[in-house]
């Protein structure tokens, strides 16, 4: 029987689970409170670089030295605005990474994931060196990559842990059938069938969103750019630094809008018509669930590959809480 649901770590299959070591959770409580030591690091900055450059701003200059005033000046606003926010940001990260080791430290799971290198993100595969396959061991409430082929993780490495729906078992039969089929491109060996419940609502999920505050947004920088428009149209003199800029804004969001909603549009018809074309490279291969590609037929978007999930489902789908 089919399985209904699939975990991947990183693109990698979740084979199994083992327990954290005594060892392993002291060393994780460790991390935790080095962690903590490097927040409160950063924030006791912040005071250190207002000082310094507080100080800065103190020291008289002659009337002469106008030019190392305004330096000095530059130099506090740029102390201000960008490294007060920088220690905060920092010291946030430290502080979140603390609380999910703090979460992992009362959980002992370790997923064990396995697999082709080349099934691996591009941060994984980078670590593997020559090694033909890969094993992972990432913390389960966390995601923190903690081994790699056996080898320890010191760097703040997190896979992303997501699910997606098992093929069901009328995708091993319908892949049997696949029957040569005259289209305008030529002769393939092809068949259909229909996505299970599961499978509809997994899908359902990729569907491209607009929030309220991503539209307002856009629509704001479509405001601005008309408004600069007129503007130099009005008066067209000097190079209109700011419009330029915001022009260029509005067609990257514009662009990406478009791509996303062309994607939402094509991607509910196929979650209307709820099937998937199965699609047979090799003519001269047993067909079999192992010998076809499944893909969704207004998005053209691949569905499985081989009886497995296609990559960008294994890297994309719904994501599993810690």
């Amino acid at each position: 029987m089919a399985d209904t649901e699939h975990y991947w770590c990183a693109g990698l299959r979740v084979r199994r689970s083992r327990p954290l070591t005594v060892s392993e959770l002291r060393s994780i409580r460790v991390r935790r409170r080095s962690a903590i030591g490097r927040a409160w690091v950063s924030l006791l900055g912040i005071p250190v670089v207002l000082g310094v450059f507080m100080t800065l701003a103190a020291i008289p200059s002659a009337p002469q030295e106008s030019v190392i005033s305004v330096a000095a000046l530059i130099l506090v606003a740029l102390g201000i605005f960008l490294g007060v926010p920088l220690c905060i940001v920092i010291a946030n990260d430290h502080f979140k990474r603390a609380g999910a080791l703090k979460r992992q430290s009362r959980s002992s799971e370790v997923l064990v994931c396995e697999g082709p290198v080349e099934e691996a993100e591009e941060k994984i595969r980078r670590r593997v060196g020559d090694d033909p396959e890969v094993v992972l061991e990432v913390l389960a409430q966390s995601g923190l990559v903690w081994t790699i082929n056996g080898r320890p993780q010191e760097s703040w490495l997190v896979a992303p842990r997501v699910r997606t729906a098992g093929s069901p078992e009328q995708a091993r039969l319908a892949a049997r059938y696949v029957r040569p089929v005259e289209t305008e491109g030529g002769t393939f060996r092809l068949h259909q069938r229909a996505l299970s419940e599961e499978e509809r609502v997994e899908l359902r999920s990729y569907l491209p969103r607009v929030t309220l505050a991503l539209g307002a947004l856009i629509l704001l920088l479509n405001a601005g750019a008309a408004s600069q428009v007129v503007l130099y149209a009005r008066n067209p003199t000097g190079v209109p630094l700011v419009g330029v800029v915001l022009l260029a804004g509005v067609v990257w969001c514009d662009g990406r809008l478009v791509v996303a909603m062309r994607t939402r549009l094509r991607m509910l018809r196929d979650l209307g018509e709820g099937f998937v074309v199965i699609y047979q490279p090799d003519g001269a291969a047993t067909a079999s669930e192992e010998s076809v590609v499944e893909f969704l037929p207004h998005s053209g978007a691949e569905w499985t590959t081989g009886g497995r999930a296609a990559p960008w489902r294994r890297w994309h789908g719904t994501v599993t809480a810690g």
